[in-house]
């Protein structure tokens, strides 16, 4: 067993995860493993990953599938011996002892049962690293109506902290939890192929009483958008888990109303783009997890 189980998946991006490899290693102090979880990239992407093969601290696993993030994770999670789990996109890089900080932190704060450093882009500036949870109120309104009638504290997510301060959602690129915490709230719901899987883990860890935390003192670049390439099939597939989200966490009236605001976002985006006519036209579709990226990698 060992502090922290560092899980990331890898989608024929491998320079980055051994990119990420290194800065874990040159930057971390508490005891770690990682498991690297490979879902079926190309085969020179395969290879690159095969100079960790001998690495004690690395576990590799080769998918004969891509069955998507959150399977990937539950799959990789599986292996795990650590008593906290920090589920890592591979296209990060850590700028100071990170895992180190966010575990002492969590030691420090049982009550917390999911936690992210503060993300940087490449240049090092400072990014978005939470948000809320989608509610039609900010959605038609703006973030100061939410802010009014909310009944907790909603912290700005443009500004620097020097302290822990509770979020709604954290970033997906970097969620570090307890293992008895992620086992009790299920893990990752693998109805998620890409995208979303944060916003129902972080409601899920709130649903289960514990809090949702930023740690500022922590630092991570995350370079992003490495491995998902923007088109159709990758905008829809946002559509069909924000869908799936809004159902199994919201009201009917706040679904209705958040699929609207969505709905009306891409019509008053058609006159820029051709594409937003036919993500409206899905929109109004049913039965969309049919047109999955899962079900494609399924029959393929």
């Amino acid at each position: 067993m060992c502090d922290v189980s560092i899980i990331t998946v890898n989608y024929n991006g491998s320079d980055d995860t051994l990119a990420m490899v290194a800065s874990i290693k040159e930057h971390t102090s508490v005891d770690f493993e990682i498991i690297i979880l490979d879902n079926d990239s190309a085969p020179r992407e395969k290879q690159k990953l095969q100079a960790l093969q001998n690495d004690p601290a690395v576990t590799l696993i080769f998918n004969e599938t891509n069955d998507g993030f959150a399977t990937g994770n539950m799959l990789a999670a599986a292996k795990a011996t650590g008593r906290y789990l920090f589920f890592l996109n591979n296209d990060t890089l850590l700028l100071n002892d990170v895992i180190g900080i966010l575990h002492a932190t969590a030691l420090k704060n049982p009550d917390i049962g999911l936690l992210a450093p503060q993300l940087y882009d490449t240049d090092h500036k400072r990014t978005t690293t939470f948000r809320e949870f989608p509610s039609p109120g900010e959605k038609f309104f703006g973030k100061g109506f939410k802010r009014f009638f909310s009944f907790k504290k909603i912290h700005d997510n443009k500004k620097a902290y020097e302290d822990v301060v509770d979020a709604g959602i954290v970033s997906g690129a970097c969620m570090f939890l307890p293992e008895d915490v992620f086992k009790q709230v299920g893990g990752f719901d693998t109805n998620f192929f890409l995208y979303c899987e944060e916003e129902d883990l972080s409601k899920r860890v709130w649903d289960a009483k514990y809090r949702v935390c930023l740690e500022p003192r922590a630092h991570l670049v995350h370079i992003g958008g490495q491995s998902t390439k923007k088109n159709f099939k990758i905008e829809r597939e946002f559509i069909i888990s924000y869908f799936y989200l809004l159902d199994k966490h919201c009201n009917t009236l706040s679904s209705a109303l958040l699929k609207l605001h969505l709905c009306l976002k891409y019509l008053f985006k058609i006159p820029k783009n051709p594409l937003y006519k036919k993500l409206f036209l899905f929109c109004l579709q049913s039965d969309k997890s049919d047109y999955s990226l899962k079900q494609e990698q399924k029959g393929a």
